[in-house]
């Protein structure tokens, strides 16, 4: 009778331990790592929503419109610096009016009206978030028609290491001798120390700027 291998051994006392008896051979037992069966995971990020023209496309809110421009030009401009945002771009040719991004406010600023609801607050209380107005002048039937879009982008910061090792060799380097080098570097990535993606628009805002503006208008009506 030919003697057990170690392998062999193996097997048996896993046999009679659990009753399980192991594959042996060339049977082989394959896994289903397809994307259909995968967990989502925090990367799964259509690409195209990092370019703020897929944001800038989506439904806008409702328009304002007058039989003339000026009005429209001049309202657009008050009502975003009444709610503290600076112009930052005037193309009448264009009909494209926009602001610089201002980072949003936070919990303890209620003097600052563009936040909608308690979500919003939240996010920009937790993270660095800012808010951009972009103003979209076109001609209708009669007259002009003025649409304001609200482009929301959050900031990114690259992690830093906030340790190391201690030595003697630490203590007696020279204080001009600069460490660096990170994971990335060293396999030639270079991530810049902060950017901003965008991750939507402020429909509510948008509104809100509308309804700001109607009132504007009719008050200029009334004079």
């Amino acid at each position: 009778m030919k003697p057990l291998s170690l392998s062999g051994w193996f097997a048996a006392l896993l046999t009679a331990a659990t009753g399980i008896i192991p594959l042996t051979g060339c049977e082989t037992v394959s896994h289903d790592h397809s994307a259909a069966t995968r967990p989502a995971v925090a990367t799964d990020v259509d690409p195209s929503h990092a370019d703020p023209d897929y944001w800038y496309a989506q439904t806008p809110a409702l328009s304002v419109g007058d039989v003339r421009f000026d009005p429209l030009w001049d309202s657009a401009q008050r009502v975003s610096q009444d709610y503290l945002f600076q112009i930052d771009r005037r193309d009448q040719r264009e009909g494209l009016l926009t602001t610089v991004p201002m980072v949003s406010p936070q919990w303890f600023e209620p003097w600052r009206r563009e936040l909608q609801n308690t979500p919003d607050v939240v996010a920009s209380s937790v993270a660095t978030v800012r808010r951009t107005i972009q103003w979209r002048f076109r001609r209708v039937s009669n007259g002009w028609a003025v649409t304001p879009k609200v482009l929301i982008e959050r900031q990114a910061l690259t992690e830093e290491r906030v340790s190391g090792v201690l030595s003697r060799a630490y203590f007696k380097r020279d204080p001009t001798d600069q460490i660096y080098g990170t994971r990335e570097t060293d396999q030639n990535i270079r991530l810049p120390d902060s950017y901003w993606y965008p991750i939507g628009r402020d429909f509510q805002f948008e509104e809100l700027l509308i309804q700001k503006m109607h009132r504007q208008l009719d008050a200029v009506a009334m004079r």
